[in-house]
């Protein structure tokens, strides 16, 4: 099984300033067991045959990853490409679906107007998985409706840490059936070959992780 985290945001989102490097989350991935990541800054593809060799000299995995602004809502593409960038709408999305792209409904029912929302229940049919989200408290956990829909309807559901503050890694992750190739990863989690393992956040770390990242932007 691989561990993997496919949300990830580093210094190199143009949107917020997140404090540490590409290199530095491969770096402390690595030595947290992890197999795939996926860097998915906003509006940008951070990947280069660089730093994908840099990942497998750490034993990672790098897919190329982006979290787009899709009618104002957020969806996260892994082994996503530049030409991606130009997609705008639900149609652009629908019509970008192709075997080897993953199209992910990130935090999709937490109460912020970047959200999905009912946006996600009209273009269900577009989205290979549902993320569950690190940031949930048991009595605080806008999980739980993802959690409901992914059972019903047999969609894939995946943990993710969103990471934008390094204490947010490794709360949240997916273990995948696998091997440790880009394709084998993506069919893997379209099938749902995939585990959830989540540990929630206390109360206190809630807020302050919360707290801090409402500074970043």
């Amino acid at each position: 099984m691989l561990k993997a985290d496919f949300h990830i945001h580093t210094d190199s989102d143009p949107q917020d300033r997140i404090r540490y490097s590409n290199e530095e989350i491969i770096d402390l991935a690595s030595g947290k067991g992890y197999d795939v990541l996926s860097i998915t800054n906003h509006g940008a593809v951070t990947f280069d045959e660089e730093l994908r060799e840099y990942a497998w000299s750490r034993g990672i995995l790098l897919l190329p990853g982006v979290e787009l602004n899709v009618e104002g809502k957020h969806v996260t593409l892994v082994n996503a490409r530049h030409k991606h960038l130009s997609i705008r709408d639900f149609h652009d999305l629908r019509e970008a679906r192709e075997e080897n792209l993953l199209i992910v409904a990130p935090h999709p029912f937490f109460p912020k107007a970047n959200c999905l929302n009912g946006s996600f229940e009209r273009n269900q049919d577009i989205f290979d998985a549902v993320e569950f989200s690190h940031f949930y408290h048991p009595m605080i956990n806008f999980n739980k409706k993802s959690v409901q829909i992914c059972r019903s309807q047999g969609i894939p559901l995946i943990g993710s840490s969103d990471t934008h503050l390094l204490r947010q890694f490794n709360t949240t992750w997916t273990l995948i059936d696998a091997v440790k190739e880009p394709l084998s990863v993506i069919h893997a989690v379209r099938s749902g070959r995939v585990e959830l393992v989540a540990h929630p956040l206390s109360l206190l770390e809630l807020a302050i992780v919360g707290f801090q990242i409402s500074r970043l932007s």
